[in-house]
């Protein structure tokens, strides 16, 4: 992409365009569980490692570690989550999934597997390989880059 690129014809924005309307589409489904991208986000980087506490969580989803307060509060109401305290340090608690939670992640999980056979089919198989791996490639530099402590630029937006 050249650098005077027009902004419509950046990859940043037709990120940010298919990512927006994919969440959109994805909220509306998630909607009829009463939780929201955001719940369901901190479950799947508990459950996948990424995440321990809930400032490990607020430093890798960029939002307030009060805005995790509340979504620990909502997930541990709902008895998709256990929240302790981390015998190491007791201002830090340390979230697990609970087998309430791993379910809900498989059922959104197959959820998200069907979108996924919608996009290849759109794409084709190659493109769609490639678009996984780019996908992978990026993600891991995102939470590797995250769980660097002072690395993560993190704004009070929730």
């Amino acid at each position: 992409m050249a650098a005077n690129s027009s902004f419509p014809e950046t990859s940043a924005f037709r990120l940010m365009v298919l990512g927006t309307d994919l969440a959109n589409d994805f909220a509306e489904h998630l909607r009829e569980t009463g939780l929201a991208p955001k719940h369901l986000g901190t479950l799947a980087m508990v459950e996948q490692g990424f995440a321990r506490t809930q400032d490990d969580i607020a430093r890798l989803m960029r939002v307030s570690p009060s805005l995790v307060v509340r979504l620990a509060d909502q997930l541990e109401q709902r008895n998709l989550i256990e929240r302790r305290r981390d015998p190491e340090n007791r201002r830090k608690h340390i979230l697990t999934v609970t087998g309430e939670g791993k379910s809900l992640l498989a059922e959104m999980g197959s959820l998200a597997a069907a979108v996924d056979h919608e996009l290849a089919e759109r794409l084709g198989q190659r493109l769609s390989g490639r678009l996984d791996e780019a996908l992978a490639q990026l993600m891991g530099k995102l939470v590797a880059d995250r769980q660097r402590p002072g690395t993560a630029r993190q704004t009070g937006a929730g």
